[in-house]
Order: C-alpha cells, then sequence, then structure tokens
C-alpha cells in the first residue's frame, strides 16, 4: 500500500496542530488565574504599580499618574 508523500505530510500535520490545539486550551483554562496572579506579585515586587492591601486580604492596584 502506497501513500503519497503530500498526504502523509498533510495528515501528520493536521494532527499535531489539533493536539497542539488542545493542549494551549486546557492550559488556557487551569493556568488563567495563576499566570495572572504571579504577574501582579511581580509587578508589585518590582515596584512597578502602585498598590495597597485591604482588610480581608486582597490587593487593590491604582492608576498611575502619567503626565
Amino acid at each position: 500500500m502506497y501513500i503519497p508523500l503530500e498526504w502523509l505530510f498533510s495528515i501528520v500535520t493536521i494532527a499535531v496542530a489539533y493536539g497542539t490545539y488542545r493542549l494551549g486550551r486546557r492550559d488556557d483554562e487551569d493556568y488563567r488565574q495563576d499566570i495572572v496572579d504571579a504577574t501582579i506579585d511581580h509587578l508589585i515586587q518590582e515596584n512597578m504599580v502602585k498598590w495597597a492591601r485591604r482588610p480581608n486580604g486582597e490587593i487593590e492596584l491604582f492608576p498611575l499618574d502619567e503626565k
């Protein structure tokens, strides 16, 4: 049985594209809040944002004055 190289390449490309798409969707759903939290923590650690901690433990971000 002979499968043309173009067909084989197309099948492999579609399978890899679909697999990486599904992995990206899974990671997006699982880690979105973790990524946002890590980004905000890093910005606070580097003193790039104005912030204050509320009594309930939440962090409040303030807009910067850009003049």
